[in-house]
């Protein structure tokens, strides 16, 4: 794992555990992502639906001799055409990401994460896009769009924007708080109905607005929230005095304090319910990651529920 840093080799390796992931289904989550996506829409396909009597304008291609033979009727097969859904991930690279405290950096967990679905995505034949959020030369930029495309070259662009964004992070660089929110408006933008949509983020930044926009892209959408936290988040180091610093300020973190540790602790609890509970609310999946473990076998080993029985 590279710690505070991605590279284009390090996401293009994970091409090969991206194989394995389990495939997501809306309701009640299964797996990760979608695979062959069935329509209602009757049409030549790979799955067979049923049989029927021929009616003209039937393609002959679709008769059944056999069946025929046993019905003494002119037998067609009907399938189930299969239609594929494009993939949009909406990754957050924002500094308040540039966080580990042991293996990774969020902002490279997410990462991972974000290219591991994606290599899933393709070479399951799905298109893949993407908005990616950061910041290049201490500056925000406006986020990155790569609408869905199915290409191995496409994809590769897009892994490599997203580890010149990962390079770019530094500490003491101004957080945007308006990073996520903006980039959910363009994602509802970008995702056609039916879409399987991706946010990949700590949340630590989104906005009751922002909420809401995932919520009405869930309308027509599979929309899917993927949690990364580091420990930290939720937990004060063990008892003691630490060094910290934000790249430019330098303090004493005191952790000797079991009500400043108990508080710490009942906060996360509340931000975190806050979240889980409007995901609930509208039935949004949500895979939390940790970046003190390694991403692939984390998302190998998860099947996201309902935000509310998340792990």
């Amino acid at each position: 794992m590279s710690g505070a840093y991605t590279s284009l080799e390090e996401l293009t390796r994970l091409a090969v555990p991206a194989r394995r992931i389990p495939l997501f289904r809306s309701g009640p989550a299964k797996a990760l992502m979608a695979g062959g996506h069935q329509s209602r829409i009757r049409g030549r396909g790979m799955d067979f639906e049923e049989f029927r009597c021929y009616q003209p304008g039937d393609d002959i291609r679709t008769i059944d001799w056999r069946a025929s033979a046993r019905t003494n009727k002119t037998q067609t097969r009907v399938y189930r055409e299969e239609r594929e859904r494009p993939v949009l991930l909406v990754l957050d690279q924002g500094p308040e990401l540039f966080f580990g405290s042991r293996l990774n950096f969020k902002s490279v967990t997410a990462a991972e994460a974000m290219a591991l679905l994606a290599w899933k995505a393709l070479h399951h034949g799905d298109r893949v896009g993407a908005l990616i959020s950061g910041s290049q030369n201490g500056e925000h930029k406006q986020h990155k769009e790569f609408r869905p495309r199915r290409s191995r070259q496409h994809l590769l662009q897009l892994l490599q924007q997203t580890a010149r964004l990962n390079q770019s992070l530094k500490a003491g660089q101004p957080r945007n708080d308006k990073a996520l929110d903006t980039m959910l408006v363009s994602a509802s933008r970008l995702a056609h109905p039916g879409s399987l949509v991706v946010v990949i983020s700590d949340f630590h930044g989104i906005s009751q607005s922002g909420l809401k926009e995932m919520a009405l892209m869930a309308r027509h959408n599979d929309v899917m929230a993927v949690q990364v936290f580091d420990p930290f988040d939720q937990h004060l180091p063990s008892s003691g005095l630490y060094s910290v610093s934000d790249g430019n300020r330098r303090g004493i973190l005191n952790t000797r304090s079991k009500q400043n540790r108990d508080n710490y602790q009942q906060q996360a609890a509340r931000r975190q319910k806050t979240l889980t509970d409007y995901l609930n609310q509208y039935r949004i999946p949500l895979l939390r990651i940790d970046s003190s473990l390694p991403t692939d076998e984390q998302m190998l080993g998860h099947t996201p529920e309902h935000a509310g029985g998340a792990q």
